[in-house]
């Protein structure tokens, strides 16, 4: 089974049936062969999103809740921390870009090497 970390625009598209990426997003989050995790992050970026498009709250809870029955929470720790300093002195990003390298840094300390997402653009410098 492969460990995959699914990043927020995965679960942004998953809720919007209009987004060319929806179908894409669903056959992800519905892979029985895939071994699927979130950080903390992505959380309070899904929320953060949701609440800008102004989705529906009943919709942005009951999407929640079932992401929690059905992926593994990654959360922040000495490793990942020590990594997310590492990356901001090397590279040196601005506004959400700090947020792409937490997210990368968490789910490098937890051995996850794969990432779902549809802004390559936004890890591209890591594959370096």
């Amino acid at each position: 089974m492969n460990s995959v970390l699914i990043d927020t625009n995965v679960l942004i598209y998953a809720l919007d049936s209009n987004s060319i990426y929806y179908h894409q997003s669903i056959k992800i989050l519905m892979n029985n062969d895939l071994e699927l995790y979130v950080t903390t992050k992505n959380i309070s970026e899904y929320f953060s999103v949701c609440s800008k498009l102004k989705i529906d709250e009943t919709i942005i809870w009951k999407f929640y809740e079932e992401l929690k029955l059905n992926t593994i929470l990654l959360f922040p720790d000495n490793k990942s921390i020590y990594l997310l300093e590492h990356l901001l002195k090397k590279y040196k990003p601005t506004g959400n870009r700090i947020y792409d390298l937490e997210i990368f840094s968490i789910m490098i300390s937890h051995g996850i090497e794969e990432i779902a997402t549809f802004n390559l653009d936004d890890f591209k410098i890591l594959q370096k």
